[in-house]
Parts: structure tokens; C-alpha cells; sequence
């Protein structure tokens, strides 16, 4: 498909995607009513307020709490820093909702960024109030309009990559120069890749199979760039996956800032965000006066109280007018402030979504991308539209970008960009990790031979070490062992399918998977150390239900992915007479699962379901290799 043609498509099946997405949003409203949305996580009601204050940046923010109803649930247990809300407002207030970021969130208590003035800090709101979890237009009119940019540029050095990554034009690799690198601890793959991206004047791809550094390496080639004289965006789909670069990249002395929303950056790096950055300016007091002023002022009530006389009206207008002026004096000089510091910075990190033109130009001489297999290609296209060339790293073995239409997925938008440039560029502007650094070799040789044509090596800092080495943890089955699979076969744990979640949990399984985590804790291990991973929202929900040990994670495996633990158990849930294994099909899914796991990795699944796929039979065989093939019959009799 010629390249014009292409991004007219992607602009055609972003559209299909953008409606899947919001009938998805409406059909959960419609289908289930506030009671369950609550049940799901997805409202919360019987809130109050707290406290209003000034927060970042001139932002209001605004704590509700919600008192215990006994529930076994915390009622923000489906909500995390950083997520979309509408904030519904008791009904005598005006307005009687305002959209905002969930800034903090804790068990019984959530703290809400307000995206614009519509509550003075301060102010005391009586009522009941709630909260909606929301979706978000923004980052859909941001990939549309990189989708028309880099369609329509002509002559250009965006019309170059367009070109490159189309198939349409050679990609240029320049003469290798020797390489001394800031970091000596980088294995030989790993400086082979930084020299074949600093090499590439096009494109370079960074394949990274669990565990093996890619941060590290991705680090390593933005300070190279940065000594070399140039400027660096740094972008990723995941908020996580750019905070992981913050943190190697703030202690280097470059001059770093990270954008996006302060809620959406972890608290430890928040000093590293634009926001916080631009409080730390001299000239920041000023939007301190400028705000208290406007502060004051909303509060004062007019010399005529609440009369409606033609004075106390005009003087009330004035007053609003006043208010106004002050806000956008306020929040222009914070702008101005703001764009200075983007503009001096060495690096611009931020996710591929909140690389806002606002404050970013098109000038950078590198965009690295990490994760760039789980990104879409229109998402893709915002952070390579502002740089001269980029570095992709990610591993397309692990799990894709979600794409709610089925239409869209098969008309292309499931295919990324990191997908089509493995099969594009040379392979001297490709290297593959080899060497790990997270899990126990007999934990990384399933995934290894399974996914990676066998080329993974465990490094000898971690190919042998198991949970009972950790400080106060006793050897015991488990602890001793890196790999377990414990069988359901025969143990009547049906799976059962939960109209609510429209999803599938497995009560008996879920049980198993309760008392194999008490062992481990008995041993010695600590809740923080160990993770619950399922396929299945349902399974999840319903292992919440059953423990709570403060420091445990309990999730999905897709929403863990880029995580690892010393220990994780994973229920597998699937058990019914036809075979029948859904999405466990998907081998990426199951890549992702035990690769999470550094030390202890149980598996918990019914055999006589699971051993139908080949994959599933060939972990079976490694377990009973490693003579850690245990019955659920040992539990159940126990």
C-alpha cells in the first residue's frame, strides 16, 4: 500500500477504534446500573468532602473519604493514581460535576486534580458526592492529527522516516565510531545495541526479552546522544515504563523534565515532573501572588450582600471579570515558565499520548520509544513527528496494544510499527538482549526455548538464586524451588463464568492459590515480595475477596506486564471437560506471566484442560523435568 493510502486507512480504522471504544464506555452505563458499577469499582458513591486546596501547578485539589460499609472491597480497589474521573457534586452546588486526575488514592480516601478552576480552594461543599472512572478524546485527536502530518510533510527529514518505515526508501547507517560508554557494566548485546543505534541515521530496533536491560540500554543511548550535542524525547504508552527511564536518567546530571500530569508520575520522582519543576522557579512566587490575589477576591462578597440592586449586580461582574484576569495572568506566566524550562532541557520524557505540541516542538534529534510493541501505530506516529530519527525497544513476543474494534484490528491498527520494522530494517540496525538479570534459569528456560529460539542466558547473578535465600526465608517446597506446577486434574475446580465482569473465575482454584500464598508467608516471605497474577478480571476480583495482606498485589497478568517479583503465583482458571483454553491461547499472554516471576514461580491449572495446547504441554513436561510437578490432591487431603 502506497504511503498516502496507508495513512488515510490508519485514519479510517483509528475512527472505528474511537467509536468501539466510547459504545464500550456506553454499554457498561447502560447495562449496569449505579449499584453495580460500584460493585465493579468503576463508581463510587457516598463520598464527602474533606478538604479543598491548591496543589501543583494551580491545581485544586479536592479529598473525599467514604467510611467502611464492611465491604470486602476497598471502593476505589478498580482505581489508580492518574485515571480519568468525572467528579459528581452535591446537587445544590453549581457546577454539579467537573472533570478531573485521581492524584492520590488510598482505601477509603481518593484525592481529585481538578482540570480547571470550577472549585476555589477552600471552599466548603456539603453533600454527598461520587466519582466515575472516564475515558479520555485527547489522545485520539492527537494520533489523527501525527497521522495527517506525517502523510502531508514533503521534503523533509519526517518524509525521510516516513519513507524508511513505509519500505519505500533504504534506511542509512553511518561508519561506527568507537564508543566509550558511561556505564561499564553493559554486557557485550548490550553495547552492541547502543553502537548500532548510535550507527543508524534512520532507525534502530532494541529487541528486549524480559529481564534483559533495555532501560538500561535505552539510557546508555540518550546519554550518547546528549554528549554528542543533541536533544533527546524519550516517550513509552505507559506511565510506568516512562518513570522507569526518569529514574535511571535523573541521577546522570542531564537536565531532564517529565511531563504529564503529576498524578500520573511516581511520588519518589515527582521532583522530576514539569509540574514540580516549575514550582521550584524564583519566578513561580509570582503566580503564587497573583493566585492568592484571585483567591481573595472570589471570596469577598459584594458591599451590597445579596442584594439584586443595579450597583451590587455591576459590581459583582467586575469582580468576576477581575477573577478572570487574574487566573489567566496566573496561569500565562506559568506557561511561559513551563516552556522555558521544556525548551533548556537535554531530555523530554513523557508518555507517547502526553507529548503535548503545547509545550514540545519538533526539534528533538532522537525520540526513543520504549515499549513500542504495545503501541499502536497512529500512537506511534505523535512522538516520531517532532525528531530526526528513533529508537524502538520493546519485544513483540509480550503483549500488544488493545484494540476494542475487531474491524480495526483486522483492517491493520492490531499491526505496530515495531511489528513491521523487525521485518523492514536491516539486521545491523537490530540487536536482540540476550543476557537476563531477573529470573532463575529454570524459570527463564521454559520462556527461553518457548519464545526466544532458545538464545536467553541467565545471568550468573541471578541463575541460581530461589526464594529461601531471600533474608528470613526458610527452604520449604516452594521456596526451594524455582519452578512448581501444582495440578487441578480431577479436583472438580470448574471454571464458572461471572455475568457481572463478563468474565471467568475458578472458586476452587482461587482457594488453592490462598493457601499455596500462606505457605510461602509462613516461610518467610513478605507480602510486598509475592504477586497473584490470573488471566481473568473475575479471578482477580475474587482472590481480592478471599485475602488481604497489606504490600500483597493481586491483578491481571496484562496489567502487570513490565513488573516482576521474587514470587508469583498464577491461576490459570480455565478447567472444563471440552479443552476449551479462550485467550490463554494467545502465547504472549503466558510469555508475560511466568517471566514476572525472579525466583518462585507456581503454577496453579487443571492439566487434563490446559495440555491440549502444545505450549501448555511443553511447561507440564519441563515441570515434571525439574520433578515439580505436584497434585492439588495434596492440599485437598491435607
Amino acid at each position: 500500500m502506497a504511503g498516502k493510502e496507508h495513512f488515510e486507512r490508519l485514519q479510517v480504522l483509528l475512527d472505528l477504534e474511537r467509536e468501539a471504544e466510547k459504545s464500550e464506555n456506553l454499554r457498561e452505563l447502560r447495562k449496569f446500573p449505579v449499584s453495580q458499577r460500584e460493585a465493579l469499582g468503576k463508581t463510587v458513591t457516598g463520598l464527602t468532602i474533606d478538604g479543598v486546596e491548591m496543589g501543583l501547578a494551580g491545581m485544586t485539589l479536592i479529598t473525599l473519604s467514604r467510611p467502611s460499609r464492611g465491604e470486602e472491597l476497598s471502593p476505589f480497589h478498580a482505581m489508580n493514581s492518574g485515571d480519568n474521573v468525572l467528579l459528581n457534586l452535591p446537587t445544590n452546588w453549581d457546577p454539579k460535576s467537573a472533570e478531573g486526575t485521581l492524584y492520590k488514592v488510598e482505601e477509603f480516601r481518593v484525592t481529585v486534580a481538578l482540570n480547571g478552576p470550577s472549585v476555589e480552594p477552600g471552599a466548603e461543599i456539603r453533600g454527598a458526592c461520587s466519582i466515575d472512572l472516564l475515558g479520555s478524546d485527547a489522545t485520539y485527536q492527537r494520533m489523527r492529527k501525527a497521522l495527517i502530518t506525517v502523510a502531508e510533510t514533503k521534503r523533509s527529514r519526517l518524509s525521510t522516516l516516513r519513507e524508511v518505515f513505509m519500505g519505500e526508501t533504504v534506511p542509512v547507517r553511518s561508519r561506527a565510531a568507537k564508543v566509550r560508554f558511561f556505564n561499564p557494566d553493559l554486557n557485550e548485546y548490550q553495547q552492541e545495541a547502543v553502537k548500532r543505534a548510535l550507527a543508524a541515521d534512520d532507525a534502530a530496533l532494541v529487541h528486549g526479552p524480559p529481564g534483559t536491560g533495555k532501560t538500561t540500554v535505552l539510557v546508555e543511548i540518550v546519554r550518547q546522544h546528549v554528549c554528542a550535542g543533541g536533544r533527546v524525547l524519550a516517550t513509552a504508552p505507559s506511565n510506568i515504563a516512562v518513570d522507569n527511564i526518569l529514574e535511571k536518567l535523573l541521577p546522570t546530571g542531564l537536565r531532564v523534565v517529565r511531563l504529564g500530569h503529576p498524578a500520573r508520575t511516581l511520588e519518589s520522582l515527582r521532583h522530576g515532573n514539569l509540574a514540580a519543576q516549575v514550582e521550584a522557579e524564583p519566578l513561580y512566587e509570582e503566580v503564587r501572588e497573583l493566585d492568592a490575589k484571585r483567591e481573595k477576591l472570589a471570596k469577598r462578597k459584594s458591599s451590597h450582600g445579596r442584594g439584586i440592586g443595579q450597583l451590587g449586580y455591576a459590581e459583582r461582574q467586575q469582580r468576576e471579570r477581575e477573577v478572570g484576569r487574574l487566573w489567566r495572568e496566573a496561569r500565562d506566566l506559568e506557561f511561559e515558565i513551563s516552556r522555558r524550562i521544556v525548551a533548556s532541557a537535554n531530555v523530554v520524557l513523557g508518555t507517547h499520548a502526553g507529548i503535548s505540541k503545547r509545550f514540545v516542538k519538533g526539534d528533538f534529534d532522537l525520540a526513543v520509544l520504549d515499549e513500542a510493541s504495545q503501541a499502536s501505530e497512529p500512537l506511534s506516529w505523535v512522538p516520531l513527528c517532532m525528531a530526526k530519527k528513533a529508537v524502538f525497544a520493546g519485544d513483540a513476543n509480550q503483549l500488544p496494544p488493545t484494540i476494542y474494534s475487531k474491524e480495526a484490528a483486522e483492517g491493520g491498527l492490531a499491526v505496530t510499527l515495531f511489528d513491521r520494522l523487525k521485518d523492514l530494517l536491516p539486521a545491523a540496525s537490530q540487536t536482540l538482549l540476550r543476557v537476563q538479570y531477573r529470573m532463575h534459569e529454570e524459570i527463564m528456560r521454559f520462556p527461553s526455548e518457548s519464545f526466544y529460539d532458545g538464545k536467553l542466558i541467565a545471568h550468573e547473578s541471578v541463575a541460581q538464586h530461589t526464594a529461601d535465600e531471600l533474608p528470613g526465608v526458610a527452604p520449604t517446597d516452594f521456596t526451594s524451588r524455582p519452578v512448581t506446577f501444582v495440578d487441578t486434574a480431577g479436583a472438580g475446580f470448574d471454571e464458572a463464568w461471572n455475568d457481572l465482569l463478563e468474565s471467568r473465575e475458578n472458586k476452587g482454584e482461587a482457594e488453592l492459590a490462598v493457601r499455596i500464598l500462606r505457605e510461602l508467608l509462613e516461610s518467610g516471605m513478605k507480602p510486598k515480595d509475592v504477586a497473584i497474577l490470573t488471566p481473568y478480571v473475575a479471578q482477580a476480583k475474587l482472590l481480592k475477596t478471599m485475602v488481604h495482606e497489606p504490600g500483597l498485589e493481586i491483578g491481571s497478568v496484562d496489567g502487570f506486564q513490565g513488573r516482576e517479583k521474587e514470587a508469583v503465583i498464577l491461576s490459570l482458571v480455565r478447567s472444563n471437560e471440552g479443552g476449551q483454553i479462550g485467550f490463554l491461547s494467545d502465547m504472549r499472554r503466558l510469555n508475560v506471566a511466568v517471566t514476572r516471576a525472579r525466583r518462585c514461580l507456581v503454577v496453579v491449572g487443571d492439566s487434563a484442560t490446559i495440555a491440549r495446547h502444545p505450549v501448555y504441554q511443553k511447561f507440564i513436561v519441563h515441570a515434571d523435568a525439574l520433578d515439580s510437578h505436584r497434585s492439588a490432591y495434596e492440599w485437598i487431603a491435607a
